[in-house]
């Protein structure tokens, strides 16, 4: 995403999710088949490095992953979220516009470490849950991931549907019971805290202690 996008995505989200929920129309494809459709993607590359080593080559890995998460993932929509409405207003677009950035950058190393260690898995479409309860701004798709040991993990996504893109979109999810989007929120405000409320500083320190998520020795 480039500058420009990316400070379009900030102002505009909150139209454009406000406009999906006002206007009735049918998605072109189920949450749950969207979702999978993802999870099956992101499988493919992860098979790929883990069969073929990858010929040792992390940026290539990190590369791949990102691209198939980029269409997946609201990304401008958990990083709102985790700012505040009260952070958003009173920092400048620069400052959002980076921290969008760093965010993508931690949360592919983290999401593509964690299932290059996690190895072969597969995942199930559950039935869902209070369907009546979804909208567009938010439906919550249930997930089994079985292990290659056969250990289960319950899997929550919370997605909305862009119109935009004309697909859904992940703004959060509950693995085994831990909230994602909680524990980004609490990391950010507690290390917005500890730098005195200087919101550089936490970007900087948001980077740092995310950018070795991934060691380079797991490709060796």
């Amino acid at each position: 995403m480039n500058i420009v996008g990316a400070i379009r995505g900030f102002i505009l989200v909150g139209v454009v999710l406000a406009a999906s929920q006002a206007q009735a129309f049918t998605p072109s494809k189920p949450a749950g088949q969207s979702v999978m459709d993802g999870v099956n993607a992101v499988l493919e590359v992860v098979k790929k490095y883990n069969e073929e080593g990858g010929g040792g080559d992390r940026q290539a890995y990190l590369a791949e992953v990102g691209e198939v998460l980029d269409p997946l993932i609201g990304y401008t929509v958990i990083v709102s979220r985790i700012m505040g409405n009260e952070l958003l207003e009173s920092s400048t677009q620069a400052q959002k516009v980076r921290f969008l950035q760093v965010f993508k950058r931690s949360m592919i190393n983290t999401y593509a470490g964690g299932l290059y260690n996690f190895g072969s898995f597969e995942v199930e479409l559950l039935p869902g849950e209070n369907e009546s309860e979804n909208t567009v701004r938010n439906t919550r798709v249930n997930l089994n991931v079985i292990s290659p040991d056969g250990q289960e993990y319950p899997m929550v996504q919370s997605v909305y549907y862009s119109r935009e893109a004309d697909d859904w979109r992940m703004q959060n999810v509950i693995v085994n019971g831990v909230n994602l989007g909680v524990t980004f929120k609490t990391q950010f405000d507690q290390i917005y805290r500890d730098t005195g409320g200087d919101l550089d500083a936490t970007i900087d320190e948001w980077e740092r202690t995310t950018a070795e998520t991934f060691n380079e020795d797991q490709f060796q």
